[in-house]
């Protein structure tokens, strides 16, 4: 007997969302890069991905070629980006599967080209530029740096085997208004070299530097190509609280599975960390850390179950969580909202355990299943 997605805790994904999010990024004009890395940010890559081919994405980004070739398994059809850092040795990987493929320095490069002509082939390359996010690319911070680094760049796109298709970078603080200084400094050592490159007649065709929180708050960093990624599934880049134009993608529910009485004095869960200060009835739940809910948010959080919404109380266990359901009419089976909802926001659950929302999405756990809605 096959077990049903939702008997015990699962994700619910809300594709109508998603589609609402894709054509906010799709209002700036330019192509959408999708990114769908670490299994779209828990929210199932493969399903995310064909749902978003057929609903206006222009192309893909992952982190890594084993991510890359999961979707070319799952049938995606669209361009795909490799983010990070791909070893030459599997060039066959890159060109058996037509992905692009971040070169990181010139000497990667050099290796990608040196791979790619043993196989008699050109491997899609976009070149990274580390214009301030002191992260993977080649160093362009300040005027000194991106004239060295236009003269890399140069050099890499007359090497054989590789189609350099891009350009790009990444901003390390568009997501914060104090980091507006820093971001337009970001955007002119791009600047500095895409505009050389052009004077050389060396433009390549898809120049890209646009993030989530550029594609919201920096228009002049848009381009050809604008990367969605977390305000694809409707959280905010800076994950604070916040009303906006995003609807969120995911909410993580599970079931109660038993409610019991319990008198005054009486001490819930691990470590006895709350007692009943009077009669109370409290409601069992089949989820816990093992999926997902964090331990963290241990008796700082409430439940939506119908129309109410109820204290956890006591800590997280692995499998469990209690709720406080006194006063209310909850019974064996009823639909428990962890967070995700209205009034438990993925950006709340968040603040509360001192993390960001893009974590709280991606420690879902692979036994919770992904229920796919309104798609």
């Amino acid at each position: 007997m096959e077990l049903a997605p939702d008997y015990r805790t699962w994700a619910e994904i809300d594709l109508s969302a998603l589609s609402h999010n894709l054509s906010i990024a799709k209002a700036t004009g330019k192509r959408v890069m999708c990114v769908i890395k670490a299994n779209a940010y828990g929210h199932g890559a493969a399903e995310c991905g064909r749902f978003l081919e057929k609903h206006g994405a222009d192309a893909f980004a992952v982190a890594s070629v084993g991510e890359a070739a999961e979707l070319r398994e799952a049938e995606l059809k669209l361009p795909i980006l490799v983010l990070g850092y791909t070893p030459p040795e599997y060039a066959a990987l890159l060109l058996k599967y037509d992905l692009a493929q971040t070169a990181v320095d010139e000497a990667h490069a050099q290796a990608l080209s040196f791979a790619a002509q043993k196989l008699g082939a050109k491997i899609k390359t976009h070149v990274k530029l580390d214009t301030g996010m002191s992260r993977l690319g080649i160093f362009a911070q300040g005027p000194k740096a991106a004239k060295e680094a236009t003269e890399a760049v140069f050099r890499i796109l007359s090497m054989k085997g590789l189609e350099v298709e891009g350009l790009y970078t990444h901003f390390a603080i568009a997501d914060e208004t104090r980091g507006n200084g820093y971001t337009a400094w970001q955007l002119e050592n791009y600047l500095t070299v895409l505009s050389a490159l052009e004077i050389k007649g060396a433009r390549p065709k898809l120049c890209h530097t646009s993030n989530s929180a550029c594609i919201l708050k920096h228009p002049q960093t848009h381009i050809d190509m604008v990367r969605e990624g977390i305000m694809l599934y409707g959280l905010y880049p800076d994950s604070a609280p916040q009303d906006g134009p995003l609807k969120p993608v995911m909410a993580l529910k599970t079931r109660v599975v038993q409610v019991k009485e319990f008198p005054k004095g009486a001490t819930i869960s691990y470590g006895r960390t709350f007692e009943a200060d009077k009669p109370m009835t409290c409601a069992v739940l089949c989820a816990g850390y093992a999926d997902g809910l964090p331990r963290r948010l241990s008796g700082r959080f409430e439940v939506a179950i119908g129309d109410r919404f109820y204290p956890q109380v006591g800590r997280v266990c692995m499998d469990m969580c209690m709720a406080d359901v006194s006063g209310g009419d909850v019974q064996r089976g009823d639909e428990a909202t962890l967070f995700g909802a209205p009034g438990i926001s993925t950006e709340r659950a968040a603040e509360l355990v001192g993390t960001i929302n893009y974590e709280l999405t991606c420690l879902v756990t692979p036994r919770v299943r992904r229920v796919y809605v309104n798609g």
